[in-house]
């Protein structure tokens, strides 16, 4: 369900028209510039006895559609209650109680501009393994100067991760897009998500030189936001697709801050889009979501918001197609989801990273 800009009397109403009940878990996407009070939400969504919890996007998807003022609301029905945590104690006492029960996927929101994201990440992968599949995305507010980030029954959070568990079947892909512009670089210097050095000189002045080279931009710090959204970093992982990082900050000793850590003797490239293979994304991706059991999905989408300021009208094509692909197959089914601040995926059968400029499907029956 997609609600534009709406009043807390347009959400209740909302919600009792998908027959939210005390047994039923709703999913709130929240648009950044949504005028909604947070704690007047939370506190008439406890007043009504409703399981619930949210995130704030710069986006929300709503089938062709994005909106910076909208809600998208999904109901999920869940047998163990989400888990909040900032620190790893904090989780592990919490999922203690949690450990007997079986379940397939934990779909997770994060603060996608948080330092300690990637950590966090570790955490989860560190305590459940490769036995679960990971689907998310990273919330956060890019232009408002609002409280909260995250929502849920306990209240409003400023940072943080909270994690749903699902025990009913998933399928999940990620794609992204992008191929190889020049490198390799080995990262000789790195502290989480800030890049101080490559190949044993100062990170901006690589990156500068990198695009003049490649490129022919004269890249200044002043306008490096402008550019290097265009260009952002692969970490090379033998075997696997690139993990895309956004660098999207210069500071003025040149150290380039990203979205998501880049450990010490990464090998990275600088890339750039792939032109010829976008459009074959969403077919790809919604084929390889599919299931053949008869009942009808639930589908979430997320896709970074640098990767929509970069592929700006080719974006609401991609978007066109995902719809499409969908419908041919799900008819009744209703793409939504988020632009995010990072994407979260693991198959089951690799680590667990936090991505960039990159596309998150996943499809629960």
């Amino acid at each position: 369900m997609f609600l534009e800009n709406p009043t807390i009397s347009n959400i209740i109403s909302g919600l009792k028209e998908l027959s939210a009940t005390e047994n039923s878990q709703v999913l709130l996407f929240i648009g950044e510039k949504c005028d909604i009070d947070l704690k007047v939400l939370v506190n008439s969504l406890n007043n009504e006895n409703i399981l619930f919890i949210g995130g704030i996007f710069p986006q929300v998807i709503h089938q062709k559609i994005t909106s910076d003022k909208g809600i998208v609301i999904k109901k999920i029905e869940l047998e163990l209650v989400p888990i909040y945590f900032n620190s790893e104690s904090e989780f592990v006492n919490k999922f203690s109680d949690y450990q007997d029960h079986k379940f397939t996927t934990a779909f997770t929101l994060i603060d996608g501009l948080s330092e300690r994201a990637s950590d966090q990440l570790m955490t989860l992968f560190t305590h459940l393994g490769n036995n679960v599949r990971f689907f998310g995305g990273g919330v956060g507010r890019l232009q408002s100067a609002k409280e909260g980030i995250l929502i849920s029954n306990e209240g409003i959070y400023q940072t943080g991760t909270m994690v749903v568990f699902l025990s009913s079947k998933t399928k999940i892909d990620a794609k992204h897009g992008w191929k190889k512009s020049v490198g390799p670089f080995i990262v000789t210097k790195s502290e989480k998500n800030l890049i101080k050095e490559l190949n044993w000189e100062n990170a901006f002045t690589v990156y500068q030189r990198c695009l003049k080279e490649t490129q022919n931009i004269s890249l200044t710090k002043e306008s490096f936001s402008q550019h290097s959204i265009h260009f952002p970093f692969g970490i090379f992982k033998e075997e696997r697709d690139y993990i895309v990082r956004d660098p999207f900050e210069v500071n003025n000793e040149g150290h380039i801050t990203c979205v998501g850590n880049i450990p010490e003797n990464s090998l990275i490239d600088i890339l750039s889009v792939e032109e010829d293979k976008l459009r074959e994304i969403p077919e790809k991706m919604i084929s390889n979501c599919i299931m053949k059991t008869g009942v009808k999905p639930l589908p979430v989408l997320f896709s970074c918001i640098s990767r929509f300021t970069h592929l700006q009208d080719r974006f609401d094509e991609e978007l066109e197609g995902f719809n499409s692909e969908l419908l041919k197959h799900f008819p009744e089914s209703e793409l939504e989801g988020a632009l995010s601040i990072g994407e979260i995926y693991s198959s089951g059968s690799g680590y667990l990273e936090l991505l960039n400029k990159s596309i998150v499907l996943g499809l629960a029956y």
